[in-house]
């Protein structure tokens, strides 16, 4: 699995598939699988895009039965975040192998910052201010209960 686009979602929305949204740790297993196995069908599909959509909306699956958000809300963003991360380029890709393979910490975390913010601008427009902003006070009412532990 690209680890940036676990990065790019992980930026956007927080911790909305975190288990601190699971009931417990094996509800949240038993989602990290499906989704797990859903990504490998969507490599194999006919139609990879949809597939990597429907494997998305496997991880916001919980927010729509909690009601926090709509199934086409959870769609829509997953929809914006598949195309967000189409358009990462090759070269983008290569860059970062580069200093992955130099291992240049520093230089991969800013190529990986750049690329998370690229990312997230595209998303946020593609999603809309609507969805941006709602998304915006999940992650924030996700974050309060482990702010509060520090």
């Amino acid at each position: 699995m690209n680890y940036l686009k676990v990065l790019a979602i992980a930026a956007l929305v927080g911790t909305l598939a975190s288990p601190a949204f699971a009931d417990d740790r094996a509800d949240f297993q038993a989602m990290k699988l499906q989704y797990q196995k859903a990504m490998e069908t969507a490599t194999k599909s006919s139609d990879i895009r949809g597939g990597f959509i429907r494997a998305c909306g496997v991880k916001y699956q919980k927010a729509v039965n909690d009601r926090l958000m709509t199934s086409a809300e959870a769609n829509k963003l997953c929809a914006c975040s598949v195309d967000a991360e189409g358009r990462v380029t090759n070269a983008d890709n290569w860059a970062l192998q580069s200093a992955v393979n130099a291992k240049n910490a520093k230089l991969v975390q800013n190529l990986q910052i750049n690329m998370l913010k690229k990312q997230g601008d595209s998303i946020r427009a593609c999603v809309g201010p609507a969805l941006s902003q709602k998304i915006a006070r999940l992650v924030q009412q996700a974050q309060a209960p482990a702010a509060a532990k520090k």
